[in-house]
């Protein structure tokens, strides 16, 4: 294989590359414009207390936390663009319930589900970013795809509090859903070429859900994870002052 021909075929930044980095970029961004608001919101329209509000952001995390072992398991047997697809239109819908909720236990009944969509999306956007990257060029890629989620994680709380200074809490809402359909929509345009195996036979055994080997690997995520939460929390209670 000469060098031009090469170049070809490990190229990374290819449409479906970029279109995956974007789509990313504003399902993220859609996350990021409710999370500092979401306090202010409970307080002001629904009158709850700081614990509740503790509880509704903690039930949004956990449900993300306990699907990711089931959305992986899909993922390995199913196609795995239909399942993105299908995971990120759920993920934007559950959206527009916000502005329709009427009471507390309703809201929080919302981010349980939208908790579910969210880590089955990213979940599988993550996968399938794998499979469209060349395997040479798989960490610079994953590198970039993450810079997608830093980038939101910028600018979205920060937007989001300008907002919540001149606009209403709706307006804020149908934002994150105008972000995600457009994510969505360029979400469709990924090609994902790699052959497509599907492994539905094997027996069901203990680590398609939790891998050993992966232990360590976990943990270490979940010290890192821990004093992201605590702060979160603390700039979360400071706003609610």
């Amino acid at each position: 294989m000469d060098e031009t021909s090469y170049q070809q075929h490990d190229k990374l930044w290819t449409q479906s590359f970029i279109s995956a980095c974007v789509s990313n970029f504003l399902l993220y961004f859609a996350f990021y414009l409710l999370l500092p608001i979401l306090p202010l919101y409970l307080i002001e329209d629904f009158h709850t207390s700081k614990s509740y509000v503790g509880i509704v952001l903690s039930c949004y995390t956990l449900a993300a936390l306990l699907i990711r072992p089931f959305a992986g398991f899909i993922l390995d047997i199913f196609k795995r663009k239909p399942i993105y697809l299908l995971a990120y239109f759920l993920f934007v819908f559950t959206f527009v319930g916000y502005p329709l909720a009427t009471i507390v236990n309703m809201f929080l009944f919302l981010r349980i589900v939208h908790g579910f969509t969210f880590g089955l999306v990213t979940t599988a956007g993550n996968s399938l970013m794998v499979d469209i990257m060349p395997a040479s060029r798989r960490g610079e890629g994953l590198g970039y795809f993450g810079v997608a989620n830093n980038l939101a994680m910028a600018i979205g709380p920060m937007i989001s509090l300008f907002m919540h200074d001149s606009y209403s809490f709706n307006t804020i809402f149908y934002t994150a859903i105008g972000s995600g359909m457009l994510g969505l929509l360029v979400a469709f345009s990924i090609k994902s070429d790699k052959a497509f195996e599907r492994r539905i036979k094997e027996p069901l055994a203990f680590d398609r859900f939790f891998l050993l080997k992966g232990f360590y690997a976990g943990l270490s995520l979940l010290m890192i994870g821990i004093p992201y939460g605590m702060l979160t929390t603390y700039d979360t209670s400071i706003i609610m002052e």
